[in-house]
């Protein structure tokens, strides 16, 4: 029980409190992970990740470093100025420190506020920079821009 209190307080990121919901939950103490299994559903203030699995890894001091969400990926980011993304892909991976966001095979992000979307294999997005580099392999890049 006070190895669940230790993870549920340490997944307070910047003031907000991360609720996950799932049909499974694993902590493995040994190799500092927790694993949620059957339709998750991570919610941290506006922020919503829908997926299969997640995976949470966490550095010594039992806070979290990096998220990943794996098979069947949704999610809804809403960033700064309120700018909201939505898309899907079938693995998202959340570096906590650099503010990367790494979506993978199948990916796609709509700017709801304007239509503009991109879908790729590999989308790189920095919560902190806004900056975003898009990778094609198989597909090539698709890109929609406003233009007025």
């Amino acid at each position: 029980m006070k190895k669940l209190l230790l993870i549920i307080l340490s997944l307070w990121l910047f003031a907000q409190e991360l609720h996950i919901k799932s049909q499974k939950f694993v902590y493995d103490s040994k190799r500092l992970k927790s694993v949620f299994t059957g339709d998750v559903n991570a919610t941290k203030g506006k922020d919503n990740i829908l997926s299969d699995e997640m995976i949470i890894y966490f550095n010594k001091q039992k806070k979290p470093v990096k998220f990943e969400a794996i098979g069947n990926v949704r999610f809804k980011f809403v960033l700064d100025n309120n700018i909201t993304y939505q898309g899907h892909c079938e693995k998202l991976e959340y570096f906590i420190k650099s503010g990367d966001i790494l979506l993978l095979k199948n990916a796609y992000v709509k700017k709801l506020e304007t239509n503009e979307s991109i879908s790729a294999d590999k989308i790189k997005i920095n919560r902190f920079t806004k900056d975003v580099n898009v990778i094609g392999n198989k597909k090539p890049v698709n890109i929609i821009i406003k233009v007025d």
